[in-house]
């Protein structure tokens, strides 16, 4: 464990200052992460009161000026919809110039001063923020009719991404010699995109295929376009409601949709082709594979069905997150992805946009929590903190202390139970997150309203402020 470096450091860089070592990071001792914890959090709220004007405005009307304990900053946590708190007219008419303006009361970047008045979508929009600023935004995947629009730093990014090469390595060995091992990167999905799924291939290649070409492998080399999930989330979400007949949309927005949902036909033989490619030209290899279950039972399904199990090397990293999203899954789906793959473990992650840290599942079926992630668990129906001790269920809440352009205060939409303070036999330290994790917008129905932690009037004043896009606003 490093015994001379700083508060900034470990803030800056977690992975560096744990020098790429895994077992490290989820050694922390208790008292020196509580210790870092407010120290950080202390750091970047000096940093960012000032600076985020919606911060500033709910700090400004509560009168919180200083943080003394991590409770301090829970009535200025974010919920999980201020990133799509936007009008939605201003995307549906390409008014860029007001998304910028709502933007940068989020973030520290410059963003208003990047003209944006040509575009005339979200791609072309995407395109010109990748360019022009430090920003690398994420957006959703709009299957609720609108997408949040997260920025997130090219920073930030870069340094959360260290994590993925740490996935080669075990929880209680060493710090190996190679700590970024090469191998090849497999996404049974696009291969470019505004959203995190997307993102993240850019990350793989540089981190896992070390820039060469010949180690990443795509179902689909093109770009999933952000307009087009935009749109499917709007008539989805219009035929949910009865009113497609008033959905009004472009035609040369109709024909992109066309478009790609003749392609979309074709999904299933490219995936087939996809499946053949991979568990041939790469067998015996070792190989990076990350996706959610909705891509990986398949494909482990479609290899065993044809008679081919253990294919990569037994060094190898698969890994998985999130929900079904509907689809069901066998009892045994994780150990059939192994018997396929040939791999002894399968590598699960507890994570999301809003969050730098991959929190990854234990033998004993626990998620542990990055140390520079400082959770909460807060009451459903008041949002007011619960006992930091013990076993608790709530809604999940946390701090993240990476990011330094954004705030990274969030309310989650989880329903998690968490323990603080027992210790998990697997030997890691630290509070971690049962299994089974809720979603609220599911556990009520499809409503999802938080009770915000901060005084009704200065939430009321800030969200005002947010929605107010004249130029002048500040």
């Amino acid at each position: 464990m490093p015994e001379v470096l700083t508060v900034d450091e470990f803030i800056a860089d977690p992975v560096e200052y744990f020098d790429w070592s895994l077992t490290d990071m989820f050694t922390m001792p208790a008292e020196k992460r509580n210790q870092f914890q407010i120290e950080g959090l202390k750091i970047r709220f000096e940093q960012l009161r000032d600076r985020i004007g919606f911060l500033k405005k709910l700090a400004d009307r509560d009168g919180i000026n200083s943080i003394e304990k991590v409770e301090d900053v829970i009535p200025l946590l974010f919920d999980h919809t201020i990133y799509k708190s936007y009008p939605s007219s201003l995307l549906e008419t390409n008014n860029f110039t007001k998304i910028n303006l709502w933007l940068s009361k989020l973030t520290t970047a410059n963003v208003r001063d990047v003209d944006v008045s040509a575009c005339t979508s979200i791609d072309s929009w995407l395109d010109v923020m990748d360019r022009e600023t430090e920003l690398c935004i994420h957006h959703s995947s709009g299957t609720t009719g609108t997408v949040s629009l997260f920025p997130k730093a090219k920073a930030e990014l870069s340094a959360f991404t260290k994590l993925y090469p740490l996935r080669f390595q075990k929880f209680g060995d060493p710090r190996p010699r190679e700590v970024q091992p090469k191998a090849h990167v497999i996404s049974p999905s696009f291969r470019s995109g505004g959203s995190a799924h997307f993102r993240i291939n850019d990350e793989y290649f540089k981190r896992i295929a070390h820039g060469d070409d010949d180690f990443m492998h795509v179902a689909f080399p093109g770009r999933m376009s952000a307009d087009i999930l935009y749109l499917a989330g709007r008539i989805r979400a219009a035929k949910a409601r009865g009113e497609l007949d008033r959905l009004e949309l472009s035609p040369t927005l109709m024909s992109r949709l066309q478009e790609f949902e003749t392609d979309q036909s074709k999904r299933e033989e490219r995936m087939r082709e996809f499946l053949e490619e991979v568990t041939t030209k790469l067998a015996g290899e070792r190989v990076f594979m990350a996706c959610a279950p909705t891509y990986l039972w398949p494909l482990a399904e479609r290899s065993l069905e044809n008679g081919k199990s253990g294919v990569f090397a037994s060094d190898s990293v698969i890994s998985s997150g999130g929900g079904a999203k509907g689809m069901v899954l066998p009892d045994d789906w994780k150990e059939q992805v192994m018997k396929f793959a040939g791999v002894d473990r399968l590598t699960m992650n507890f994570a999301m946009t809003e969050m730098n840290a991959n929190n990854l599942l234990c033998e004993n079926g626990h998620y542990h929590m990055a140390p520079w992630i400082i959770p909460f668990i807060l009451d459903p129906d008041t949002s007011e903190p619960l006992p930091r001790t013990g076993t608790v269920s709530g809604r999940l809440a946390f701090y993240d202390l990476l990011p330094d352009t954004h705030w990274g205060g969030f309310i989650t939409g989880d329903a998690v139970t968490m323990t603080w303070d027992k210790p998990c036999g697997c030997g890691r330290e630290g509070p971690y997150l049962h299994q089974t994790i809720s979603r609220f917008s599911e556990l009520q129905g499809g409503d999802d309203k938080i009770s915000c932690a901060a005084s009704a009037e200065a939430h009321e004043e800030a969200m005002d402020y947010l929605a107010s896009l004249q130029s002048g606003a500040s």
